[in-house]
């Protein structure tokens, strides 16, 4: 019975490895949906960016850098509103005094 101890042993070490081994090797024989949805999605990215009208990164930088130029933009109306004010003021001022002789 003695010498059959370190055979047991010895069984039972790489039984315990072959479990531990097991999920992995059923992981890679059996096909997975995230592997098939990965693969599908690599393969057809620009295709579904298009049909479902996504926004990519290069299109927010660009909505990005029309943001920044419409502002620019008010603001210079912004300023030219103020002068036009101004000279309306005067002209409304002018009007008055010709009504008035």
């Amino acid at each position: 019975m003695m010498e059959n101890a370190p055979a047991e042993t010895a069984k039972k070490s790489s039984f315990k490895e072959s479990l531990a081994a097991l999920p992995g090797t059923i992981e890679a024989k059996l096909p997975s949906m995230d592997k098939s949805l990965d693969r599908y999605f690599d393969a057809h990215m620009s295709a579904i960016i298009s049909e479902w009208r996504l926004i990519t990164s290069h299109t927010l930088d660009d909505l990005d850098d029309r943001l920044d130029m419409v502002t620019a933009e008010i603001r210079n109306l912004e300023k030219g509103r103020s002068e036009i004010e101004k000279r309306v003021e005067v002209l409304d001022k002018e009007i008055r005094e010709l009504e008035v002789r």
